[in-house]
């Protein structure tokens, strides 16, 4: 367990938040090829991972606070992050800020990153780059050193950088509790199984799309939040 603190919030970090991040950013494939590049690509996308993540959970942490007060503190797990709050008292208003305020980080990251690459390169490759960038299945660091034989590391973790925070960002919202999107529509909606209903509802759209985009990896993501929810919409009384 790795524990630190940052700007007052304790924040602890689970191995299997490590592991996960990289099968996601291609350990496997690292491992099959054995290529120094691949391995660089899955730490470029680890470091990514990590920051991104960090910095959704402490948009949440730090907006709570200011508006709730209370304690705060972090845990980075398997399945991303989670912001703890005890002793907050928050209005709906301040609640859907501080829900709002994760993919808001992610979202300005995107944008720092995007502005950063414009600066590095000229406008043509710029716009290249964005166009493989912004691909939902992220191009591993060692096939662009193919499309870009000078690629550099710090390249690699822009390209992470750029494709974790628009994407993961642009899913979060959708509304599936307990995404942030989910707890958004939750502030809203009062019945707790036409709550579950929506979030199945959109988990069905979600899972059509990727089936015909073949995203294996967001598929069983969002089939477990579908699970989640349906035996939410058995327990719930109203």
């Amino acid at each position: 367990m790795f524990r630190f603190t940052i700007f007052k919030v304790p924040v602890q970090v689970e191995p299997w938040f490590w592991l996960v991040m990289a099968f996601i950013g291609g350990g496997m494939n690292a491992l099959s090829s054995n290529s120094i590049a691949a391995y660089t690509g899955v730490l470029l996308f680890m470091m990514a991972g990590f920051i991104s993540v960090l910095g959704h959970e402490l948009g949440h942490a730090l907006t709570g606070w200011k508006f709730g007060g209370g304690r705060v503190w972090i845990k980075l797990w398997a399945f991303g992050g989670l912001a703890y709050q005890e002793g907050a008292r928050l209005n709906r208003r301040n609640r859907c800020a501080m829900i709002l305020a994760g993919p808001g980080v992610g979202l300005l990251m995107a944008v720092i990153s995007i502005l950063v690459l414009f600066v590095i390169f000229p406008a043509p490759e710029a716009i290249l780059r964005m166009k493989i960038y912004l691909a939902y299945t992220m191009v591993p660091h060692a096939d662009m050193l193919t499309i870009f034989p000078d690629d550099r590391p710090i390249y690699g973790f822009i390209n992470a950088m750029i494709w974790v925070n628009l994407w993961w960002s642009i899913l979060n919202l959708v509304p599936v509790f307990p995404l942030d999107g989910g707890q958004f529509m939750d502030q809203f909606v009062k019945s707790r199984k036409k709550m579950h209903m929506i979030s199945m509802a959109a988990c069905g759209v979600v899972i059509l799309i990727m089936l015909s985009l073949n995203m294996t990896m967001g598929l069983l993501f969002f089939a477990y939040f579908a699970y989640i929810n349906y035996n939410g919409y058995r327990e719930a009384r109203y």
